[in-house]
């Protein structure tokens, strides 16, 4: 068999679809962290016990300060301050908070100056950020005398910004001043969440190289090992190494905290080296009537719902931790509940969900309409399963169901397909009459349910009914465990969910599949983060504080943008890999460019400046390219394209329905090289106008840009490309048709039906009929993409034509 042309195509362009949170959040799979400096502890601040660390500062120097602490949120929507610097005046406070709309404001001392609110939202609670504010007030440029800097990126826009003045003294290092930590020293707006290794130095504005590193492996920001820092008289460092003095100080200054309302069972192994999951107030489902409120870092849910009829309150994991395959390990602790009656349907029932099948459930876990997500009534003893509980009643050992206080164990063995359950340490007699054995692999003996290995998404969440009140506490082993994990199961940990084996995306086109009122939406890392700019329409770049923030391996991290992450829609995302945002300047062309190139899938990211006249660029691929999107940037223009079926003086516009244009001057009556790229004209080479180009070259076994010819018949032609597409664009040359695009991530089965527009906002609409298959793409009808005309077309692989380099991807 011959060698794949591009083995692991996938890792080169990937469609993700997901469903927005209207909160930050990652896109695509978490994967492990690079460890540089490991962080061992965090400690847990519940805003309800008025939690905090304390000291009275020493004196120093209140001009140059730099502060980094490692945060992870839980409850959202409330002011709450990290930490308060405070000498008593009402007028004279320094600070680091979260805002009630979950933007942060810093203040360095009085209100009338030094203050600063972000535009950048942080309303993600299942990721650790890193937080660090460096000032210097004598600096001579006003901007950079307070720098605040998020995983390791400079915030440069503010809502709010009132710049120090030159020389100013803050109320950081003010001598008999209060320094609090996780609330303010007037005992209000309190934090609740995880911090973790905080530091302050004292007479230096450091920079975040210091204390992190960006892993180039995952793309995250990650922290690093600590070393050479001097931290000045007023310097601390906490690392919350020991859970009986959690305040104290090991810069070597002694400057020790004291610890108020804080216990040792604060003190976890969350932190951003290991990364566990929690409830995620973000995804509660409440139709009740009742309230979710959540505590102890968000282990810790009171559900309480004391209303009557069919309503249900049921509070989850974060969805970004699903699960596929591995094993995993958690316990469940039963803290209170207001009904003993086991005929009544329980009211803690804690289960697992598909979210393959049951991303939007609405009512109980178990409460479904396939037979794919199931709870245990704990006091019942039953598990509950599309819509029905089963006539067994499930017992630890012969004893009793667990009471309040016990531990329930739960192990999941998603490589073999079973799903098994524990009281405090003895495992329930399962379905086939066996005491439950986790280890016993593909036997899986005494498993409550079992199912097809590796074929569902499961998250874990806990429920109850309306007319009741539970109290129930998650560990997923961010804390001790109480009871052994079975041989072969680990901690449901971030280091421990299956890795994606994506690369990090270079270029980023998202679009809203629910709503007309979003664009579509390309971010690249050649122009970086947040900055916009949108196929549907002639319209220019801009930047959105809460759009794509990071790119990440296998996706990305985004804010609520509603064109990114609007509540509830469902959003898919594009995802093409150039260079890992490494570029490098082009001289091949009259005109030079800076050039992202990947060589092995045929695609780049250019960027040059127009001369207003005509000329070339240097596009960086070592063959002639088939397909080329040209935007000018800073103003209206629209989206030149050119496409190998065209002749050089001929061109299309993305965002229009137009027909193919003739006569056009835009490649200077020049076909392209495998070097070089002719323009001319207003539209791609206007003065002094930055413009960026996208350039594809087709790579047999991985991209195809062809074109056929329709036959005005329900049994359509057949366009063969080589591979089983995973994306396809395609638009009329002769006619005033939209470009349409199908996919195989939205719409895995034929026929494929499913159409985005990237010439409109429309939201995602089915007509006609697709099918992708195992060497090319069938027409079934009579719409879009069949009248009796030439269709050009740009198509992608679901994977390279041989597989995934060992094995052959097979008809179907």
């Amino acid at each position: 068999m011959a060698a794949p042309t591009i083995p692991n195509g996938e890792e080169h362009f990937f469609p993700i679809i997901y469903e927005g949170n209207g909160a930050g959040r990652r896109v695509g799979k978490f994967v492990p962290f690079t460890d540089n400096g490991t962080i061992t502890n965090s400690v847990i601040f519940n805003d309800a016990d008025n939690a905090y660390l304390s000291r009275t500062n020493d004196a120093g120097d209140r001009t140059r300060v730099t502060i980094s602490v490692w945060v992870k949120r839980c409850a959202l929507g409330a002011v709450q301050h990290i930490f308060d610097t405070y000498d008593g005046s009402s007028t004279n406070d320094g600070y680091i908070r979260f805002n009630a709309d979950n933007t942060m404001s810093l203040r360095l001392g009085s209100p009338s100056n030094m203050l600063y609110t972000t535009r950048m939202s942080f309303a993600d609670t299942s990721k650790w950020f890193h937080i660090m504010l460096a000032v210097n007030t004598n600096d001579s440029t006003a901007e950079s005398r307070a720098k605040l800097y998020i995983d390791g990126t400079q915030i440069s826009a503010f809502s709010t910004q009132t710049n120090a003045g030159s020389a100013d003294n803050t109320q950081f290092n003010y001598s008999s001043a209060t320094f609090r930590i996780g609330s303010t020293t007037g005992g209000t707006y309190d934090f609740d969440g995880y911090l973790a290794e905080f530091n302050q130095v004292d007479g230096q504005q450091l920079t975040p190289d210091t204390f992190g590193v960006t892993d180039t492996s995952t793309g995250r920001w990650i922290p690093k090992t600590l070393s050479g820092i001097t931290y000045g008289t007023n310097g601390f460092r906490l690392k919350f190494q020991d859970s009986s003095a959690l305040g104290d100080d090991t810069s070597g200054n002694t400057n020790d905290f004291s610890a108020t309302n804080l216990a040792s069972t604060d003190q976890t192994t969350d932190s951003p080296s290991q990364n566990f999951p929690t409830f995620d107030s973000n995804q509660t489902i409440d139709n009740a009537g009742g309230t979710n409120i959540f505590s102890e870092g968000n282990l810790r849910v009171d559900m309480d719902y004391g209303g009557s009829g069919n309503k249900y309150g049921m509070a989850l994991m974060n969805p970004a931790y699903a699960v596929t395959s591995g094993k995993y390990y958690w316990e469940h602790k039963l803290i209170s509940q207001s009904h003993t009656d086991p005929s009544i349907y329980n009211l803690s029932m804690p289960g697992i969900i598909d979210l393959n099948v049951d991303k939007d459930i609405t009512s109980y876990i178990g409460h479904t309409s396939g037979p794919t997500t199931y709870s245990w009534y704990t006091l019942g003893g039953y598990v509950f399963c599309d819509g029905t509980y089963d006539t067994q009643q499930y017992l630890p050992g012969g004893s009793t169901l667990p009471a309040i206080g016990d531990i329930i164990n739960f192990a999941l063995d998603m490589d073999n397909g079973a799903w098994y359950i524990g009281v405090n340490g003895t495992y329930v007699t399962g379905a086939d009459g066996s005491v439950g054995n986790p280890a016993s692999g593909s036997a899986r003996t005494g498993a409550v349910r079992t199912f097809a290995p590796n074929t569902r998404k499961y998250i874990y969440g806990t429920s109850t009914q309306s007319g009741f009140n539970c109290v129930d506490e998650v560990n997923f082993g961010q804390k001790s465990f109480t009871h052994s994990i079975p041989t072969g199961y680990t901690k449901w940990q971030q280091d421990n969910v299956p890795s994606t084996d994506k690369n990090i995306p270079d270029m980023c086109w998202v679009k809203n599949r629910d709503s007309a009122s979003w664009y579509h939406t390309i971010i690249d890392s050649s122009r970086g983060p947040l900055l916009e700019i949108y196929p549907n329409g002639a319209f220019a770049e801009a930047a959105q504080a809460n759009s794509l923030r990071k790119f990440l391996k296998g996706g990305y991290q985004c804010g609520e943008a509603g064109n990114w992450n609007l509540s509830g829609s469902r959003m898919v995302s594009w995802n093409w890999r150039a260079n890992g945002g490494t570029t490098s300047a082009n001289s091949n062309g009259s005109i030079s460019s800076v050039v992202q190139a990947n060589q092995t899938a045929g695609f780049s990211i250019v960027q040059y400046t127009g001369n207003g006249s005509s000329g070339t660029i240097g596009h960086g691929l070592s063959s002639t390219p088939e397909w080329i999107i040209i935007k000018e940037i800073e103003n209206a223009d629209s989206w030149n394209v050119w496409h190998t079926s065209l002749a050089n003086t001929e061109k299309l516009l993305l965002d229009t329905t137009d027909a193919k244009i003739t006569g056009s001057t835009v490649w200077n009556s020049t076909s392209p090289t495998s070097s070089l790229i002719s323009i001319n004209g207003n539209n791609v080479n206007a003065s002094s106008e930055p413009y960026i180009a996208y350039v594809w070259h087709g790579i047999p076994g991985f991209s195809k840009f062809g074109k056929y010819t329709g036959n005005n018949d329900t049994d359509g032609p057949f366009v063969y490309t080589g591979f089983t597409p995973a994306w396809v664009l395609i638009k009329r040359l002769n006619g005033s048709d939209d470009w349409y695009i199908l996919d195989s991530t939205r719409e895995p089965n034929n026929p494929k039906s499913l159409y985005l527009e990237p010439n409109t906002t429309n939201a995602e609409a089915t007509t006609g009929a697709k099918d992708f298959l195992s060497n090319g793409f069938k027409i079934r009808d009579t719409n879009f993409g069949n009248l009796a005309e030439d269709y050009i077309y740009m198509a992608f692989a679901e994977h390279p034509f041989v597989g995934d380099g060992t094995s052959p991807v097979t008809a179907r």
